[in-house]
């Protein structure tokens, strides 16, 4: 996709500088900032740059070499504010060497995905087979709370402890033992930097608290054993993440396949709930300890904004008794509290009503 020119962008810069609030005898630059990444470090030439984007956290920018090669953008020499995201990977240890701050292995992650979207040859990254390992700090009781009976055998000075470092890994689809529940399952294990260790030590539910291991190999797991995802898988999903927050060229929600300009999707307003984000727990949904969005919500109900007394109730008026009877199965005299507002019923039951009323067209 073609981008604005270079003469546009500095006309609009230009029609921003009257609005710069400092002295125009100190600085004469315009509020909008022309970032030093467009022109070159020695000459100070404008440059041509690259970006390729997967969604609105994942993108990376590039040059282009003497031989048209896509080059990653580095700012610096320390390499502090490169150019490429990391969101979505910089909860991954590093599996070249999990104690270094060093993230040039996700450089190499981009600069595959770059070239793989020009149709050009791959490099390989030598650890696509690892299983994908992050990192977790023991921030709250339920996180250390699986580690009891581990702790019972061990001095103090060995013990898994508050704010110690976790090891945790993603469950690969269809790779959950036999019998254990996918919604409620994380595999965590005591922080373990020796990547060739990953495969052979314990991992604990921290759910069931019960003990399996790991593998890589085939597409499902077995009683004792999950099959995690690699370095590789967590890539390839990587670089495919829809943007599903945008619609694509036909107003339709974007997927995985979608390419192009993406566009503003419409939204219908149906209600409004106060909600507290996962900002308590921001670590541990970014490693994917966190499953369900309900268990780090908090909702603060405003009745005059409330979904069930201002949408459901009227709902269920609609409707007489006898058939909410019919329909529902419950008794009348939760039917006829429910209707009146008087008392809600157990939030299942309001799951129920909620369903029939939708099923019937009344919501």
């Amino acid at each position: 996709m073609r981008a604005l020119s270079w003469e546009q962008v500095d006309r609009i810069a230009e029609r921003f500088r009257v609005l710069s609030p400092y002295d125009q005898s100190a600085t004469n630059e315009s509020v909008l900032k022309i970032e030093k990444d467009n022109r070159e470090p020695t000459t100070n030439r404008r440059r041509q740059l690259w970006c390729l984007a997967v969604s609105a956290k994942r993108y990376a920018l590039f040059v282009r070499d003497a031989d048209g090669e896509p080059v990653l953008l580095r700012a610096d020499v320390n390499n502090e504010n490169d150019r490429w995201s990391e969101h979505g990977l910089g909860h991954l240890l590093n599996p070249t060497d999990p104690d270094a701050d060093d993230r040039e292995w996700t450089a190499q992650v981009w600069l595959n995905i770059i070239r793989r979207t020009e149709n050009l040859p791959e490099t390989g990254i030598g650890f696509e087979s690892l299983p994908a390992v992050g990192q977790l700090t023991i921030s709250s009781p339920p996180l250390l709370d699986p580690f009891a009976a581990m702790n019972r055998r061990k001095r103090y000075r060995n013990q898994v402890k508050p704010f110690n470092f976790l090891s945790t890994c993603h469950v690969r689809p269809f790779g959950h033992p036999f019998g254990a529940d996918a919604e409620h399952f994380q595999l965590i294990a005591p922080y373990e930097k020796d990547s060739r260790r990953w495969l052979k030590i314990p991992w604990i539910d921290r759910y069931s608290t019960k003990t399996y291991g790991i593998s890589v190999a085939g597409d499902h797991g077995n009683r004792t054993t999950a099959r995690v995802k690699t370095y590789g898988e967590i890539i390839e999903d990587y670089a495919y993440h829809p943007e599903s927050k945008c619609a694509d060229a036909n107003g339709q929600p974007s997927g995985k396949q979608t390419v192009g300009l993406l566009r503003r999707r419409h939204v219908r307003i149906d209600s409004i709930a106060a909600i507290g984000k996962e900002s308590n727990s921001l670590e541990e949904v970014e490693a994917g300890v966190v499953h369900d969005e309900q268990n780090v919500y908090t909702e603060y109900v405003d009745r005059r904004r409330d979904y069930w007394s201002n949408k459901v109730v009227p709902a269920l008026m609609k409707l007489g008794l006898t058939q909410w009877e019919r329909e529902s199965g419950k008794s009348r005299r939760i039917l006829i509290d429910a209707r009146r507002g008087r008392r809600r019923p157990h939030r299942r039951n309001q799951q129920l009503l909620i369903s029939i009323a939708q099923k019937l067209g009344l919501l």
